[in-house]
């Protein structure tokens, strides 16, 4: 499912960001925060259709849950790293997981740990600060 902001013209400060997450209200709470700050939202419900969309939409960024049905964060994010195509692609971590789950996804290549339940302004502020920061950067580089 794709989840694009209502303009005309597209932001030179947009990105496409995929998130992955089997709670469809999640889904649905963070494509609004994020289309409404005038980015591209692409959403996957289980792991194996979040590779399948970081592998066609080639995302600016992933956000991923840890604790999903099919396959959880932790395999999803170890399959993303793996993929020569897609492995430079940064990605967060948006979970409820733990201290020690935290730290395997970071392990295994998260640069980011974002906790729901989130604050919207917070979350918001945190995605801009991210994508400024590791996104904004490697679009200047490969330009």
């Amino acid at each position: 499912m794709v989840h694009t902001p209502p303009r005309m013209e597209p932001d030179p400060g947009s990105f496409t960001i995929l998130v992955i997450d089997d709670d469809s209200q999640v889904l649905e709470l963070v494509s609004d925060l994020l289309a409404s700050a005038g980015h591209r939202v692409v959403t996957a419900s289980s792991g194996p259709d979040g590779l399948m969309c970081a592998r066609h939409e080639q995302p600016d960024l992933i956000l991923v849950d840890y604790h999903m049905a099919r396959m959880n964060g932790l395999a999803v994010v170890q399959q993303l790293k793996a993929d020569v195509a897609i492995r430079r692609i940064p990605i967060v971590a948006l979970t409820s997981a733990s201290a020690a789950e935290a730290n395997e996804l970071g392990r295994a290549g998260c640069i980011g740990f974002i906790r729901k339940p989130f604050d919207p302004p917070e979350f918001r502020r945190l995605i801009a600060d991210i994508l400024k920061a590791a996104v904004g950067r490697n679009r200047r580089t490969n330009s």
